[in-house]
């Protein structure tokens, strides 16, 4: 765990900053409360981890309640954004959804977005190991380019 270093909860930091804006442009595009408490949820998941790391890499204390609260609040973020779209689901203009996420450039950073995050998925399954940083290095790249990726379609897509 002493391999945990400032740099990576820096560079921690940048997929948890992308998300967050990200998402927020989606919760204001939305407009429902629940959905904000969701994407807040999940974004704290993210800010949990990244202070976790930056403590470990700075002190060398583990703190392991912010690093397991990581799971439980992301799924439970996720969950209630889904609750959120499900309860609001006659409000939603299915067309206008497809309009702004098929556009150029958009639909090319939501499908990089999709295929890193699948491609994070693979690999937390069958090469990760939290307490190992350089697994972590390998992650944090990946998700760093995937949630910038997630921004840079809401930014085109809300635009």
């Amino acid at each position: 765990m002493t391999e945990f270093t400032l740099a990576l909860a820096l560079v921690d930091f940048i997929p948890v900053v992308a998300f967050g804006i990200a998402i927020i442009l989606l919760a204001g595009v939305f407009n429902s409360p629940l959905f904000l408490i969701g994407a807040v949820a999940s974004l704290l998941a993210g800010v949990f981890k990244v202070l976790w790391k930056l403590i470990l890499g700075t002190s060398g204390k583990d703190i392991k309640w912010l690093n397991r609260s990581f799971l439980p609040l992301q799924a439970g973020g996720w969950l209630v954004m889904l609750l959120a779209v499900i309860l609001n689901i006659r409000r939603i203009s299915f067309p206008a959804v497809l309009s702004a996420v098929s556009g150029l450039p958009q639909l090319i950073f939501f499908i990089l977005w999709l295929v890193l995050m699948g491609t994070m998925v693979w690999y937390k399954k069958n090469r990760f190991d939290k307490y190992d940083a350089k697994t972590n290095w390998v992650a944090e790249i990946v998700n760093s380019l995937g949630q910038c990726c997630f921004l840079a379609a809401m930014l085109f897509a809300v635009g």
